[in-house]
């Protein structure tokens, strides 16, 4: 189905296509879309490579930690680059202090807080999983901010880690955790005081809300 205007769902797959996110499965169909002679899609997917292109022009040169070195070349070895391997790790990231192959740590100060469109709400990317099309994220709501009402496009895990939360006549705390299931349609949520949230879902969601600031 060709598209006349970009949806909120649209411009997920396209941004995942351009990131290399998409599962095999999931890239063939979209480039099966594309082959279609989706204008739309196909320009949206330009646009986003152009700005993954810039972002690798964008940091300058360095040389990278060597923890960091050891992953890389531990994923290099699973995908199989014909070195001496055991269970999918080489023999430098097996060598390496405090790092095994097949385990990935974010810590605390690591990463970057990204402020959203709805104001008072930011997100940080914790892991993107590809195979799965999910993505694991913190979300940070200051006090009185609030997300419009949207539709789940798949299962949405949440985690309230501190603050408050609600979303119509339901009241969440800290240490409270709810599942949405596909299609469903959650009411706007608000915080009075402030949220901390571990979210597990899709990359993108259908918003049925007005837009934030």
């Amino acid at each position: 189905m060709r598209h006349t205007a970009m949806d909120e769902e649209a411009k997920g797959q396209a941004a995942l296509y351009a990131l290399g996110a998409l599962s095999a499965e999931e890239a063939r169909a979209f480039e099966a879309h594309l082959g279609g002679g989706c204008e739309v899609c196909a320009a949206e997917v330009e646009g986003f490579a152009a700005a993954v292109s810039a972002l690798g022009e964008a940091a300058p040169p360095a040389d990278p930690p060597p923890a960091v070195r050891a992953r890389l070349i531990a994923c290099v070895g699973e995908n199989g680059d014909g070195r001496e391997s055991e269970g999918g790790a080489t023999r430098e990231a097996r060598d390496a202090p405090g790092r095994a192959a097949g385990f990935f740590i974010l810590r605390a100060g690591e990463g970057e807080w990204v402020e959203t469109e709805d104001e008072g709400v930011s997100y940080k990317l914790l892991f993107a999983d590809s195979e799965r099309g999910t993505v694991t994220t913190l979300v940070r709501m200051r006090p009185g901010a609030s997300i419009p009402s949207h539709r789940h496009l798949g299962v949405e895990q949440c985690l309230v880690l501190e603050g408050d939360l609600r979303s119509g006549p339901y009241a969440m705390g800290a240490g409270d955790f709810n599942c949405s299931l596909p299609d469903s349609v959650h009411d706007e949520l608000t915080t009075d005081g402030g949220a901390l949230l571990l979210l597990v879902s899709p990359a993108s969601y259908e918003r049925l809300g007005p837009r934030g600031h």
